[in-house]
């Protein structure tokens, strides 16, 4: 992951105005994700609201992570063959990208800068890459997502 420190001060500091209302912000995100990709509703068996709660808990962890890659590489392999089981396809990693920045636009409104969302965008180009790479590993060695 290409994250400078500068990247991670600002996902970390639009994260904490996130987790004010962690439910909200998880909420705002799978109603983008289904306005965008509604076939993906099927993929969630759970009740939405624990699910918002997981992704954000989800989301924390990786934030809390950001600066120790090789902390964060076992959790992101595990993570995409988790994904890969629930029937996750590759299309849908550049969706939940989409789904995440307008969840991010959302929640922080004014707050969310260019830098945000450049920086939020590398994040999770670089953690979606690897995941991808584990999933599908036939597609060693290619870049698993074109940057929006």
């Amino acid at each position: 992951m290409d994250l400078t420190q500068d990247d991670i001060d600002i996902i970390r500091a639009s994260y904490m105005q996130l987790s004010s209302d962690l439910q909200r912000s998880g909420d705002v995100f799978y109603e983008a994700l289904f306005d965008i990709a509604p076939e993906t509703r099927d993929l969630f068996l759970a009740d939405m609201s624990s699910q918002a709660m997981k992704l954000m808990s989800t989301i924390g962890l990786v934030v809390s992570q950001l600066q120790n890659s090789q902390e964060l590489e076992p959790v992101v392999k595990d993570l995409a063959l988790r994904h890969l089981a629930y029937g996750v396809e590759e299309k849908h990693y550049a969706q939940v990208r989409e789904a995440l920045l307008k969840m991010l636009s959302v929640v922080l409104d004014s707050a969310y800068s260019e830098e945000a969302r450049t920086a939020w965008g590398k994040a999770y180009d670089g953690l979606a890459n690897v995941m991808v790479r584990v999933a599908y590993p036939e597609r060693k060695g290619k870049n698993a997502l074109v940057n929006n």
